[in-house]
């Protein structure tokens, strides 16, 4: 039986072109059927193919965030953002829209990124919660200190747990750093949503050092790996509205959350036991014992929950026991 929770860079690579398919499918209903009979489409039917599955890069994750503002459009019926999105659609074939081959670590700023991929990739990333919605460019200096953290802990998991880089390239390899325009900045560490597959945004104030890190990029790929799964199962089958505590967090969160939290957390755990493990782990690796030791916390705080409240498909207990197994073997 597969074992869905440790690294697999062939079935993420195989998955990707899935996702490829899917998201061509789902941008020329949207363009050409949804909202085609209101809006003329910029764009013929063979251009958006060029330009989804016609190079050889996979499209990079402002094309996903463009895909989600049309799909959120069309879910809510609120048109406003689609001239936009449009337009954009229209300027956007004729510039790179691939996947880059290499790890981009860069701030969610204007003047490094195209106007439309910063809207894009704001978008995409803001939450209900206000934490993400007022994003801004870190300092500069805040942006040089952060980019030489990334590099070198990326560098060491390439060096210690080679599979675990592997994977995560494929899955996220677009890195920006931003933070919240407001008073509490540091309130959140980072994100990952499935509307731009590809890319994580992290708040570089939370970067203290190499093991932090280095747990926050294994955090947010993680993310990534689940939305995966969820392309063809729920996962969880709980009722969206249905909210549940826990020893460790006592706001109420829906399963999802739960789960989310509890596979990360898992997942932190594991490669930091293959960094600790490796004959090339670097000198600050003991560091990682206390990331370790609080993500194992988490995950047995979200474990109890999970085993006592979640309604799960035959794919979601196999990730539940993947993720139990793979803990319980550290």
């Amino acid at each position: 039986m597969q074992n869905y929770f440790l690294p697999n860079p062939q079935y993420i690579f195989d998955t990707r072109g899935r996702i490829r398919l899917k998201l061509l499918e789902s941008l020329k209903h949207l363009v050409f059927d949804v909202f085609g009979p209101r809006f003329t489409p910029p764009i013929t039917d063979q251009a958006l193919n060029d330009l989804i599955v016609g190079g050889r890069a996979f499209p990079n994750a402002v094309i996903f965030a463009l895909h989600g503002v049309l799909l959120k459009a069309a879910l809510s019926e609120n048109t406003t953002d689609v001239p936009k999105a449009l337009e954009i659609l229209k300027d956007i074939a004729n510039r790179s829209t691939g996947q880059p081959d290499q790890f981009s670590v860069q701030p969610l700023a204007g003047d490094l990124l195209h106007p439309d991929d910063v809207y894009l990739l704001k978008y995409a990333f803001a939450d209900d919660l206000g934490l993400t919605t007022s994003l801004v460019a870190p300092a500069s200096e805040v942006t040089e200190q952060c980019k030489l953290l990334v590099t070198e802990a990326l560098e060491t998991l390439g060096q210690t747990a080679p599979d675990w880089m592997e994977e995560l390239q494929l899955l996220t390899n677009q890195i920006y750093f931003a933070v919240a325009d407001t008073d509490a900045q540091q309130l959140f560490g980072g994100a990952s949503v499935f509307d731009a597959f590809g890319a994580v945004l992290i708040n570089p104030l939370g970067l203290k050092d190499l093991p932090r890190t280095l747990m926050s990029l294994v955090h947010e790929s993680s993310h990534q790996q689940m939305f995966v799964y969820h392309l063809d199962d729920e996962i969880v089958l709980n009722d969206a509205s249905a909210s549940f505590t826990s020893p460790l967090r006592k706001q109420p969160r829906p399963m999802e959350g739960i789960f989310h939290a509890m596979w990360v957390s898992a997942r932190m755990a594991v490669a930091a036991q293959a960094v600790l493990n490796s004959p090339n782990r670097p000198t600050w690796s003991e560091e990682l014992r206390e990331h370790q030791t609080r993500a194992i916390r988490a995950f047995r705080d979200c474990e109890d929950t999970v085993a006592e409240h979640a309604k799960l498909t035959d794919l979601g207990s196999i990730l539940f026991s993947n993720s139990k197994g793979a803990v319980d073997a550290i």
